[in-house]
């Protein structure tokens, strides 16, 4: 008997749910390219898509464009985003081609970023990675994982993974324990002093 009620129960409760429609953005509806390399939600939930055109902000209405600007001493310097990250104050970070920036709500600044030698470099950034203590970590393509110091200045990282060039992805276990996955050298897992490669 009771299983004729719970029957009856969820035949009539899943004939009451509709299903919510999706919703196709692409670049002949608001996104300024087809070709998005992160979707990334922010601390107020604003979701943000690096693009290859130029970075886009969706506010749950519609998309707001920021591109470069021909003349634009404080825009962007590529229309090329890859990649995206907000620290703990808000702060934005904008992996591009050959350049790292930030955009504080305002206006966009560029990062001067720093070999190991302490020499200038400009390199592809490939992705981010926030850790737990609030540590933001760069990977690159040609010169490794560089560490944020500040909104001005990065710098590569050495130690165990001084010899790293490709990074295509990163991550942080429970341990604290660095993930790195690269190109052409395996993964990487450092813990602060030592690594090891698989």
């Amino acid at each position: 008997m009771d299983r004729k009620i719970l029957l009856t129960f969820f035949t009539f409760w899943t004939l009451s749910i509709s299903a919510q429609m999706g919703r196709l953005f692409d670049a002949n509806h608001q996104l300024s390219s087809n070709f998005t390399s992160q979707v990334y939600l922010d601390n107020d939930g604003f979701i943000w898509l690096a693009t290859r055109n130029g970075l886009n902000k969706y506010d749950g209405y519609q998309f707001h464009i920021y591109k470069k600007e021909k003349g634009g001493a404080l825009g962007m310097a590529s229309n090329y985003v890859n990649c995206i990250v907000q620290d703990h104050q808000g702060l934005f970070y904008l992996g591009m081609w050959g350049i790292l920036q930030t955009y504080d709500g305002n206006r966009f600044q560029t990062v001067e970023v720093k070999d190991l030698g302490g020499k200038h470099i400009d390199c592809f950034i490939t992705c981010f990675l926030k850790r737990r203590n609030g540590e933001i970590l760069v990977g690159t393509s040609g010169f490794g994982v560089l560490k944020i110091d500040n909104a001005k200045n990065a710098h590569q990282v050495g130690g165990a993974l001084k010899g790293v060039h490709t990074v295509e992805q990163m991550m942080e276990d429970k341990k604290g324990n660095l993930w790195v996955v690269t190109r052409n050298q395996g993964l990487i897992c450092d813990n602060g002093k030592s690594s090891r490669v698989y």
